[in-house]
């Protein structure tokens, strides 16, 4: 029976003669996909022979990440130059890196902006941080 799970593709462990869960697991699937009502707990001579009217492959072929069907057995996925394989095995375009602002160590050492630059007196010294701005009287003139 297993021998014959295994041609369907139904089973996909070895044949060792046991009628185990791994072995009703596969004769679920077989039922699934064959529309058959199968007793899965019973090994019996008329379930082998339900299996044997099958011609070909019942159970579709599942494989592993990175691989697909063809015909009977995986093929490995292989996408094109710029491409990744997702997690849906599915080829996706690469997206193109963004350029991103970066500040330059050297321009932080150095500040070279008004915005920057510290408050300056009228002589031209650096003005103490909290320090006022002072003005000079504006002489008025006299209109005559």
């Amino acid at each position: 029976m297993q021998t014959e799970l295994r041609r369907v593709g139904c089973l996909t462990g070895a044949a060792d003669g046991e009628w185990n869960a791994a072995s009703q697991r596969s004769l679920t699937q077989f039922n699934r996909y064959a529309g058959t009502k199968l007793d899965v707990k019973l090994a019996s001579l008329d379930t082998l022979d339900a299996i044997k009217l099958k011609p070909e492959r019942v159970c579709p072929l599942i494989c592993e990440h990175g691989f697909k069907p063809d015909g009977d057995h995986c093929s490995k996925i292989v996408c094109a130059e710029g491409s990744f394989l997702n997690d849906d095995n599915e080829c996706e375009k690469r997206r193109a890196k963004t350029p991103t602002a970066k500040r330059d160590d050297a321009d932080r050492s150095q500040p070279t902006g008004r915005a920057n630059a510290r408050p300056m007196t009228d002589s031209g010294e650096p003005r103490p941080p909290g320090a006022r701005r002072t003005f000079a009287p504006i002489a008025s003139v006299e209109n005559g």
